[in-house]
C-alpha cells in the first residue's frame, strides 16, 4: 500500500491592495496632525532685561491675553491646573512648571493661577523674552 503525501496549499496574497491602504494611512495621519494644530495660543511675552537660561521644562501652563488658562495646550481651569500638577508632582518630586502669562494682564487676573499652581507643590518658572 503506497502513502501518498498531500500537497502543500499554495499561499497567495493579494499585495495590490496593500499600496491601497498605505496611502489612505497617509492621508489621514496628514489630516489628523492639521486637526491637532488648531489650539493655537497667542502670548505677548513680558519683557526683562535680567533673564537666565531655566531648566527644561516638565509642564507648562500659559495664559492668554483674554485670560484663558491653557495646560499642554487644553483650556482648563484653575483647579484642574492644581490636580494636574498634583499627580505630575507625586512622582516628581522637583517638578518645574513653565508659566507663560501674557504682559497685558493684571495682578488680579493671573493671581488665581499662581495660587493653583503653588498649591500643587511645583516649582514655578515665570517665562518672558529678553529685553534688548
Amino acid at each position: 500500500m503506497a502513502i501518498r503525501r498531500r500537497k502543500k496549499p499554495s499561499l497567495v496574497l493579494p499585495l495590490s491592495s496593500m499600496g491601497d491602504i498605505a496611502f489612505l494611512l497617509i492621508i489621514f495621519f496628514m489630516l489628523a496632525s492639521n486637526f491637532m494644530k488648531t489650539n493655537k495660543v497667542e502670548l505677548e511675552k513680558p519683557l526683562s532685561p535680567d533673564l537666565e537660561q531655566q531648566e527644561p521644562p516638565k509642564s507648562s501652563v500659559v495664559m492668554d491675553k483674554d485670560g484663558r488658562i491653557w495646560y499642554e495646550g487644553a483650556q482648563v481651569q484653575p483647579r484642574e491646573v492644581t490636580e494636574a500638577l498634583k499627580a505630575l508632582a507625586e512622582k516628581n518630586r522637583d517638578l518645574a512648571v513653565h508659566v507663560a502669562i501674557d504682559k497685558a494682564l493684571k495682578r488680579r487676573d493671573f493671581m488665581p493661577l499662581i495660587e493653583a499652581i503653588s498649591e500643587s507643590g511645583a516649582k514655578l518658572i515665570l517665562t518672558g523674552e529678553k529685553e534688548n
